[in-house]
């Protein structure tokens, strides 16, 4: 009898060791909840937004895509997606053209949004921005790294000159 309890005690131990084995850090948690494969597609998108947003006031620097240097409109793309393993062009023109082209209408948090350059008159793509939100009673609103007035990374209605640059919507993110 007493082997048989010594046994069983033997056996609910070791289970017990496996299981906190198995546990993983919260940092290890945390790296893990990141990872897009596992993220429903409705926070995938959400998380993008959120991330991107926590970099607004970054400075406008021409050619630069780190926090800690600055970011041009493309570089803020870029990095952006880039935290979430999705690999993009540096170029504003060359994002136009990856992933699938969306109306506006259609447009959703996370897709990229793309203008012409400074001159509207020239219709070729020089500015690229990350769609916040689409709603009837907001409109369209992105965040961009902006070589304009706010000289940062900010947040935009499509409004004025940048509705009149308007170019496509693509999503990369599906």
């Amino acid at each position: 009898m007493k082997a048989s309890i010594m046994i069983v005690f033997q056996f609910m131990a070791l289970t017990v060791s496996s299981i906190t084995s198995v546990k993983t850090s919260a940092a290890d948690e945390m790296l893990y909840s990141k990872k897009e494969a596992i993220l429903p597609p409705e926070n995938k998108e959400q998380e993008l937004i959120t991330f991107a947003k926590k970099l607004m006031g970054i400075k406008y620097i021409y050619g630069a895509a780190s926090p800690a240097r600055g970011f041009d409109c493309s570089g803020f793309v870029y990095y952006v997606f880039s935290k979430f393993s999705v690999k993009l062009p540096r170029s504003s023109a060359a994002i136009g053209e990856v992933g699938e082209h969306v109306s506006l209408g259609n447009a959703k948090a996370g897709d990229i949004i793309l203008f012409t350059g400074t001159n509207p008159a020239k219709r070729s793509i020089g500015h690229v921005g990350i769609v916040v939100s689409n709603d009837s009673s907001q409109g369209l609103r992105f965040i961009h790294a902006s070589s304009g007035k706010a000289q940062a990374v900010t947040e935009t209605m499509l409004e004025g000159s940048y509705k009149r640059r308007f170019m496509k919507i693509v999503r990369v993110i599906s």
